[in-house]
C-alpha cells in the first residue's frame, strides 16, 4: 500500500506541505521559546519569585486568549496575511503603517536581543570574546534567514523538543539545590519590571499565521494546536524559574545560563549554554523569515531587500553598542509587544463583523469579555512601560 503524501497549500506565493496538529504545536512553540526564557529568572529573583510567577500565569493566560483571538481573525481572513497585512485590511491604512513600525522595530529589537544572547552563551561554552562569537551565529542565522522556511521547517520541530527537554532537564536537576530562603524576597518597588520581559518570552504571533495556513479545513485543531503551542512555554517557563532562582536567588544573572554554568561548574555550564543556543537559534530563524515575510507580502518590498534589512539592521544596532540583554528585552515586550496586542484586540471585533469566512467552529466564548480584558490589561501595562522608559 503505498504511503498517501501530505496535502500542499499554496502560501503567500510558495507551494507547502501541510501539517499535523503536533507540527502546529511545535512552531509555535519553537516562535515562543528563544531569548526571553533567558531573562525571565533575572527579573522574578528581582521581584520576588511569587510575585514572579504569578505574572507568568497571568501573563501565560492573557497571551492565549489574545492569541485565540488573532487565530480567529486569521480563520475568518481568505487571504493569506502577516499581522500588517490583517491590520491594514480591517482597520485601513494608517494601522497597516503603525502595525508595520511596531511589527519591524519590535523584530529588528528581537533578533538584535537573540544577537547579544547568542554570544554570551557561545563564549560561555567556548571561551572568546562574545562580540566575536555574536557575529559568527548572525553569519550562520543570516544564511538560514536569506534560504528561507523551507530549510528552518526540518529542523524546527526536532530543536523545539530538544530545547524544552534541556530546559526540563535542567530544572528538575536544580530542584534538590533550591534554598528556602530564596522563596522569600519580595520587592514591590520593581513590580512592574517583569512585563516586558515576560510579554517577550510569551510572544508567538507571528507564527499565528503560518501555522493556519499550514493547517488548513479543521477551525478545532488550528484551536488546538494554538492553546498548546501557547500553554506548553507558560508550564516550561514557570519551572524553569522556579529551579534557577530557588537556587541562585538574588544573585540570578541577566542571563540565567551564564550565572548557573558559573555556580555548578563546567557540565552545567555547557549543557545550559547548548540550550540557551538552541533556543535563541530558533527563534531567530523563524523571526527573520516571518519578518522577512511581512514586508515582501504585505509591503511589496523585493525578496533581496527585505532579507538585506532584516539580517543586516540587527548587525547594525550591535555594533553601534545596543547590548543590554535585559534592557533590550523589556523595551521590545513591554512598549512595542503592548502596542501590537491594542491593535489586534481591535482587529478582532472588526473581523467579526465584516470577515470574509464564518468561523463556526472555532468562535470564542465569553469573547465580549476577553476582549476588554486583554484591551485593559496591555493598555496599563504599555501606559506603565512609556512612563518608565521615559522617566529612565
Amino acid at each position: 500500500m503505498l504511503k498517501e503524501e501530505p496535502a500542499v497549500v499554496l502560501y503567500q506565493g510558495v507551494y507547502k506541505k501541510t501539517v499535523g496538529i503536533s507540527s502546529a504545536v511545535f512552531m509555535i512553540t519553537g516562535m515562543t521559546i528563544g531569548a526571553g526564557i533567558l531573562g525571565i529568572p533575572y527579573v522574578v529573583a528581582q521581584v520576588g519569585i511569587w510575585i514572579g510567577l504569578a505574572y507568568i500565569l497571568a501573563l501565560g493566560i492573557v497571551m492565549l486568549f489574545l492569541n485565540l483571538m488573532i487565530g480567529e481573525i486569521t480563520v475568518r481572513t481568505k487571504e493569506s496575511f502577516q499581522l500588517p497585512g490583517l491590520v491594514g485590511k480591517y482597520l485601513g491604512g494608517w494601522a497597516k503603517v503603525l502595525m508595520s513600525i511596531i511589527i519591524i522595530s519590535s523584530g529588528l529589537g528581537t533578533l538584535l536581543a537573540y544577537l547579544v544572547g547568542e554570544g554570551e552563551s557561545l563564549s560561555g561554552i567556548f571561551g572568546g570574546d562574545p562580540a566575536w562569537w555574536t557575529i559568527i551565529f548572525w553569519t550562520v542565522g543570516s544564511v538560514l534567514v536569506w534560504r528561507g522556511l523551507q530549510t528552518v521547517k526540518v529542523f524546527e520541530k526536532i530543536l523545539s523538543i530538544l530545547v524544552i527537554g534541556i530546559i526540563l532537564g535542567l530544572s528538575f536537576a536544580f530542584l534538590p539545590h533550591i534554598q528556602v530562603v530564596n522563596f522569600s524576597y519580595l520587592n514591590w518597588g520593581k513590580f512592574f519590571l517583569p512585563y516586558g520581559v515576560i510579554l517577550f518570552a510569551l510572544h508567538a504571533s507571528p507564527s499565528i499565521a503560518e501555522a493556519h495556513a499550514l493547517l488548513p479545513d479543521s477551525q478545532r485543531h488550528f484551536r488546538k494546536a494554538l492553546i498548546f503551542g501557547t500553554l506548553i512555554p507558560v508550564f516550561v517557563y514557570i519551572i524553569f524559574a522556579l529551579a534557577v532562582v530557588g537556587v541562585m536567588g538574588k544573585e540570578t544573572t541577566e542571563i540565567a545560563t551564564l550565572g548557573l554554568g558559573n555556580r555548578f561548574g563546567s557540565w552545567v555550564r555547557i549543557f545550559a549554554n547548548i540550550f540557551a543556543v538552541f533556543a535563541m537559534g530558533t527563534g531567530f530563524m523563524g523571526l527573520g523569515i516571518a519578518l522577512k515575510q511581512s514586508m515582501v507580502w504585505d509591503w511589496k518590498v523585493s525578496p533581496f531587500l527585505a532579507t538585506f534589512l532584516v539580517i543586516l539592521f540587527p548587525l547594525g544596532f550591535f555594533m553601534a553598542g545596543w547590548r543590554n540583554f535585559v534592557d533590550i528585552l523589556g523595551v521590545v515586550g513591554g512598549l512595542f509587544l503592548g502596542i501590537e496586542a491594542i491593535l489586534m484586540t481591535l482587529v478582532y471585533w472588526k473581523a467579526k463583523k465584516t470577515g470574509d469566512l464564518p468561523a463556526d467552529r472555532y468562535s470564542l466564548p465569553l469573547a465580549r469579555l476577553l476582549t476588554v480584558l486583554v484591551f485593559a490589561v496591555f493598555t496599563i501595562a504599555t501606559v506603565v512601560s512609556i512612563i518608565n522608559l521615559v522617566s529612565f
